[in-house]
């Protein structure tokens, strides 16, 4: 059915929201030739079975709006409504301004009380509509004043202001005149019209208090009640407006008659005992006795009658009987009356009308004085609160908290199901003739009570602690609430405009204003949704609220099943805001749409279209359905594994959601029949998806490439670590990161200028735990891996530069690999970044290429299959302190940890925190030893190369023992050509061989003076070995180095262009470092950089015995490339001199001892008894460099810089520089 509209005048502007195109367009996918051609053999079977479609005629579309709308005010807490009521006079009490709203909420301000020195107190509507008294407070520093104004709906008028101080204000019964009555200075009252004329009335000056104040006769009469008199007041009477006062006590009642200068009087009398019911009059003043006991009176219509309540009889009930009579001005009774239990609630309804609640009933009061209707016992109406509509209603409040509507049918009173119960504490606050409002829950909570073909229901609209009362338009069904710190304005339903809900292609359906239904195009189920609209009065100043659409579709038949819902909050972007969520079926359907719009002031909008017809897409066939189901089946293992993060928890869990959902699903809903509605061929389904799991558990086990893809994702992650237990499976997962340790192994080999391992035994001392004694014993490098991989002890190559820690730590990482090949279950090396700060963090950074998740890391390495591997322990980030805090961990009894450094006490002390670990400690080469490495690196003829005596000397650096420096030897093999003498030219020689270049080449010595420069800037600046190569400015320079192999790279993870590189060994930094201080101080008086290289901790700890047995190996260099002299000797000797006499409370006796040599140390032990620990150093560099092995001297110096560090010697002057340079 397509149906066009007509569009006619302007519309306020439609909310609305749209879905994106994504929403609307399938997503396509590559699939395989095979997949293809089985989904064309499925299509083509399942297109015998199409979706049969309905021709029967739908039934007519209907549509209806329930609920509120909201809409607050800008302004005020209080209101009062104008005379015609659609109009009310707004707003805050000791605040400033006035406002006028109407009946669209439109508030306007009132000309003339816009000042912030006017606060509005109270407000009287007068008898002619667009006007009222105002009553306003002028705040002032002294005292403030209050004043009564006159305003119409535009301005303040131009009357006389009327100063109101302490005064109460007393409107007649039409609102035509207001009494302006003192009230504690009652000399003259004030009648104000609603024109603003002030008419005085003079009262004398006996008159002191008044208590009530009752203005009759339109304003121009009225009743005085005083403390011990009542009299008449006419204010047309000119000088005598009072009448004779009769003495009269406590007034209970006052109710005026046709006469106005005759009135029903309830009082105490002088004289008399309990109240009188009598008749006062002007003319006479006198009290006409009427009936006695009577306790209260009631109005009656006609005023020249009234109700009296008489006093019980006696009665022996709970509740004592009371009788209402009808009197009239003769005092005789009207009517028979009615008798009522206990102390009734007697209401007057607008027409007059008497309805009375006693303890049991409510009853219904004729005009002549008898009883018209009652309700019946069951009712539970008793002590019910009445609030009386016309003689045929009342609603009433019950004491359990339900709220009722009374209406008489013939002589009884009931309810019947128009009734409203769940309320707590109700009290009704307006009515009209579309229902009531009331406030529960102590004033909290407001709600509409209306009338429907269901009865009375009860509907939530405002819930605040602020709530003050309710104003009903007349004829419009909305309202308007006050509370705090705003008021609102309600709507019904009844008001909204146009509701619009469009989908894909065009086809729509529409409500307008006058409550006509339109669709145009055809609608089909699955059809994206593209616009939802309602349009409703408060929407353009709801624009800032927070708001929120919903659509809901149902099915008609059945139990109303959900198949699509959305949900838009109009203050976020526009996106996806609707989905089906049940199969269009096989045929055309009738569905229920409902659009709900909620704003954040208390807005509830719902729209309801009834008999929406709903057609089937055309493609809605069986073999689309199974095709799209196997491709989904397939995709949804594919594209988490191929497109999802690794760590997503969809990528774990969503295909074996998908699987168990198919197989469990599609399996029992075949077999019971439950999924016949789908349209799938559900046994290829499951066909499909077994066969993918089958065939991804033989990928995985076949390549470690697709296990690595695999085991992030559910059900096939449980099996990964039961794999990664078997031999053969373990061995090929392993085989790339075997290949790449042996691979950087092979590199760090290659870069260290060709080296080649030579088998040596080293001294090792085992550790076993607390109350062990240390055992000491020779290992081999195969001893030292099976202690490393089958015994899981952990390994600290410590010993001085040059010794071969590193090499001996590659060949153990060599011989683990190897054992690894022959027995999978042995552990593996992890290489620890040396910039890590956190061993059992770094290990789990340098297993993430493994390509696992990080539980199942985590659980690798807490089972032993690794072994950590750190070389430069002491040149690392890595503290002392954090290598205990692992070996105390879980992971670190299970993974060993396989380290070199430079001799360091903190790190052996944290090593001892271990169960059980070995400090290993390469030796230097003896006779066979040198040989052995003459054999491993043949001149070019394949036969070894001797060292000349002199090359041999250069390598035993001062050793006396005849031991060699293996690195020096190698160093010497492939680089000690004619021409070397020193340790220094070795160095050197090493710069220019790795350049290809001669040593005194201008190119050489130019890169020579850059690396010198570079060393000064990285290591004797900030004490850092790692030197900056990518996006250096000297990155040519840096390629030149690192291509002749004088620089590797030192990434943890290295790439085609490292980001930092080192030396090839630190001692070739240490030489330059060297050559860069001598170049630097060698023309200055002072060469005080020696006492900062021996003695700052960043370079003390580095040692060395290159040249002598102790001392960092950069004070070893600098003595070396300083020239080793006399004046070498007086500069150390005064740096010693200064250090004993700045330092004599710091130093001890033990320490300085155990800095010489030990063949000196009897000898100064006598000395040192009666000597002051400086005087002993002084001694102690006196005794050494008189002693014929000029090491003695550097040895103690090298040894006494650390213990007095910090101290430095102390800067001069340069006159005396100068002086002690000539």
């Amino acid at each position: 059915m397509t149906v066009h509209r007509a569009v006619s005048g302007p519309s306020p502007r439609p909310l609305f929201m749209t879905t994106s195109f994504r929403a609307r367009s399938f997503p396509r996918s590559p699939v395989s030739p095979g997949l293809l051609l089985a989904s064309a053999v499925l299509l083509w079977l399942g297109s015998v079975t199409g979706c049969a479609r309905s021709e029967a005629p739908p039934p007519p579309i209907e549509a209806k709006v329930e609920g509120h709308w909201l809409q607050p005010l800008a302004h005020g807490s209080q209101m009062v409504p104008c005379g015609h009521g659609h109009h009310a006079w707004v707003w805050s009490p000791n605040r400033a301004g006035f406002w006028l709203v109407d009946a669209e909420g439109r508030e306007s301000v009132i000309e003339g009380l816009g000042d912030k020195n006017f606060w509005v107190v109270n407000v009287v509507p007068t008898a002619n509509p667009e006007r009222a008294w105002v009553v306003v407070q002028v705040p002032s520093d002294y005292k403030s004043s209050t004043v009564l104004l006159l305003v119409d709906h535009q301005r303040r008028l131009e009357v006389p202001e009327v100063s109101v101080p302490d005064m109460s204000l007393v409107p007649s019964e039409g609102r035509e005149r207001l009494w302006v009555v003192s009230d504690f200075n009652l000399q003259q009252l004030l009648v104000v019209d609603d024109a603003g004329e002030v008419t005085p009335v003079r009262l004398g000056t006996a008159w002191i208090t008044s208590r009530k104040v009752m203005p009759v006769a339109g304003g121009q009469q009225g009743w005085l009640v005083l403390d011990q008199s009542l009299l008449h007041v006419d204010s047309r009477a000119g000088a005598q407006p009072l009448s004779r006062p009769l003495p009269v006590q406590n007034v209970w009642a006052l109710l005026p008659t046709r006469q106005p200068h005759r009135a029903w009087v309830l009082a105490d009398l002088p004289g008399r005992t309990g109240p009188q019911f009598f008749l006062a009059s002007r003319e006479v003043m006198k009290a006409t006795p009427l009936l006695g006991n009577v306790q209260r009176l009631f109005a009656h219509r006609d005023a020249n009658l009234a109700w009296v309540l008489l006093s019980p009889g006696p009665s022996v009930g709970p509740s004592p009987a009371s009788e209402l009579k009808l009197v009239g001005l003769d005092g005789k009774t009207v009517g028979p009356g009615v008798t009522v239990e206990g102390s009734p609630a007697v209401e007057r309804s607008p027409d007059g009308h008497l309805w009375v609640s006693d303890e049991r009933r409510v009853y219904l009061l004729g005009e002549g004085g008898d009883e018209v209707a009652r309700s019946a016992d069951a009712e539970g109406l008793g002590r019910a609160e009445l609030y009386p509509v016309s003689a045929e209603r009342a609603w009433a409040v019950t004491e359990e908290g339900g709220v009722r509507l009374l209406s008489v049918k013939g002589q009884v009173i009931t309810s019947g199901d128009q009734a409203v119960t769940g309320l707590h504490e109700p009290r009704l606050m307006a009515l009209d003739a579309h229902g009531g409002w009331a406030l529960s829950d102590g004033g909290t909570r407001l709600h509409r009570l209306t009338l429907g073909p269901v009865g009375l229901r009860a509907m939530q609209v405002l819930e605040g602690a602020g709530l003050n009362d309710v104003f009903p338009l007349k004829g419009t069904g909305r309202a308007w609430v006050t509370g705090i710190p705003r008021g609102s304005l309600y709507g019904p339903a009844s008001d909204v405009g146009r509701v619009r809900v469009g989908f894909a292609g065009g086809s729509h359906i529409e409500r307008d204003a006058k409550g006509n239904v339109l669709v145009e195009g055809r609608l089909e189920a699955g059809a994206p949704l593209e616009s939802l609209e309602l349009d409703w009065p408060g929407l353009a100043q709801a624009a800032g609220a927070g708001r929120t659409l919903r659509l809901e579709l149902r099915a008609e038949e059945g139990k109303g099943a959900l198949v699509g819902q959305g949900v838009r909050r109009l203050a976020e972007p526009s996106g996806v805001l609707f989905q089906w969520t049940e199969p269009p079926g096989s045929a055309e359907h009738l569905y229920r749409t409902v659009v709900a719009h909620e704003v954040e002031n208390g807005t509830r909008l719902t729209a309801t279209f009834q008999h929406v017809p709903f057609g089937v897409p055309l493609l809605d066939r069986v073999w689309v359905r199974t095709a799209l189901a196997c491709l989904a089946v397939t995709l949804l293992l594919l594209l988490p594994v191929l497109l999802l993060r690794p760590s997503a928890v969809t990528r774990r869990w969503l295909p074996l959601a998908g699987y168990v959902v198919t197989g469990v699903g599609a399996g029992g809903g075949e077999l019971l029949g439950l999924l016949g509605g789908l349209r799938i061929h559900l046994p290829t389904v499951l066909a499909v998806t077994c066969a993918e799991l089958v065939l991804c558990a033989g990928l995985g086990l076949l390549s470690p490439a697709v296990f690595r893809r695999l085991v992030f994702t559910h059900p096939f992650s449980w099996a990964a670590a039961p794999l990664l237990r078997s031999p053969s499976f373990r061995r090929r997962f392993f085989a790339t990161h075997v290949r790449q340790v042996r691979r950087r192994v092979d590199v760090a080999s290659a870069q260290a200028n060709g080296e080649v391992f030579v088998e040596l035994s080293s001294h090792v001392t085992e550790y076993a735990g607390p109350g062990v004694a240390p055992s000491a014993s020779e290992r081999t490098a195969e001893e030292l891996c099976g202690l490393l991989t089958r015994e899981r002890a952990h390994l600290l190559i410590q010993c001085a530069g040059g010794r071969g820690k590193s090499a001996l730590l590659r060949r153990l990482v060599r011989l683990s690999l190897e054992h690894f090949e022959k027995q999978p279950s042995s552990p593996l090396p992890v290489f620890i970044d040396p910039a890590a700060e956190d061993l059992e963090t770094a290990a789990k950074e340098a297993l993430q290429d493994l390509g696992l998740p990080e539980a199942l890391r985590d659980a690798l390495l807490e089972s032993g299959d690794f072994f950590l591997v750190l070389d430069g322990l002491t040149e690392s980030k890595l503290e002392p302190e954090a290598l205990r805090r692992y070996l105390e961990r879980e992971m670190g009894l299970h993974a060993p940890v396989l380290l070199s450094a430079r001799p360091n006490e903190a790190y052996r002390t944290a090593m001892a925190h271990a169960l059980r670990w070995m400090a290993v400690e390469p030796k230097r080469l003896d006779a066979a030893g040198l040989e052995r490495f003459q054999a491993a690196y043949p001149g070019p003829d394949g036969k070894p190369v001797p060292l000349s005596e002199s090359l041999q000397r250069i390598c035993r650096g001062r050793a006396a023992d005849g031991t060699y420096v293996p690195l020096l030897v190698r160093l010497a093999l492939r680089f000690g050509g004619g021409g070397v003498d020193s340790v220094i030219n070795l160095y050197r020689a090493v710069f220019a061989g790795l350049l290809k270049k001669a040593p005194d080449d201008a190119e050489t010595s130019e890169l020579l003076g850059f690396a010198e420069a570079l060393c000064l800037g990285s290591y004797w600046r900030h004490r850092s070995r790692l030197i900056v190569f990518r996006d250096s400015p000297d990155e040519a320079k840096l390629r030149m180095l690192l291509d002749a192999g004088l620089l590797v790279a030192a990434d943890a993870r290295p790439g085609p262009v490292p980001t930092h590189v080192r030396f090839f060994h630190d001692s070739m930094q240490s030489y330059l470092t060297a050559r860069a201080l001598y170049a630097q101080y060698a023309s200055q008086a002072r060469w005080d950089c020696l006492w900062r290289a021996a003695g700052e901790p960043g370079f003390a700890r580095e040692q060395s015995d290159l040249m002598t047995e102790a001392g960092s190996e950069l004070f070893q260099m600098c003595s070396y490339v300083f020239g080793y002299d006399a004046r070498l000797k007086a500069e150390l000797m005064r740096h010693l001199e200064q250090c004993a006499e700045a330092n004599d409370e710091r130093l001890n006796k033990e320490g300085i001892l155990a800095a010489v040599p030990e063949e000196l140390r009897p000898v100064l032990r006598k000395s040192g008894r009666v000597l002051s620990p400086g005087l002993l150093l002084s001694e102690a560099g006196r005794v050494c460099a008189e002693h014929p092995d000029g090491d003695a001297l550097f040895l103690l110096y090298a040894r006494m810089a650390p213990l007095a560090w910090p101290w430095k010697p102390e800067e001069e002057s340069p006159a005396r520089s100068q002086e002690d340079a000539a």
